[in-house]
């Protein structure tokens, strides 16, 4: 389990919870959607890799930020899987 906050100029955090790298790879999807991007099928390997990176990153380091235009993303071990 991942905490996640998104980040956006001049809105309050939005706060979620991502199971897997799955999961964190449909909200980073889904985020630059909202941002207005086309998300094409060569983009979805990228996506996914880079949400196993941060997943993977956040394990190790106990964080993980990703920056998509003007979101940016930080990803973090759920409380209980980690203390950092």
């Amino acid at each position: 389990m991942y905490r996640i906050a998104i980040v956006r100029k001049n809105q309050p955090v939005d706060r979620r919870a991502s199971a897997g790298e799955a999961e964190l790879s449909i909200i980073v999807r889904d985020l630059l959607r909202t941002e207005g991007r086309t998300i094409t099928d060569g983009d979805e390997a990228i996506l996914a890799r880079m949400a196993s990176d941060a997943c993977r990153m956040a394990d190790a380091d106990g964080f993980a930020a990703l920056e998509l235009g003007d979101v940016s993303l930080t990803v973090r071990p759920k409380v209980g899987t980690s203390d950092r």
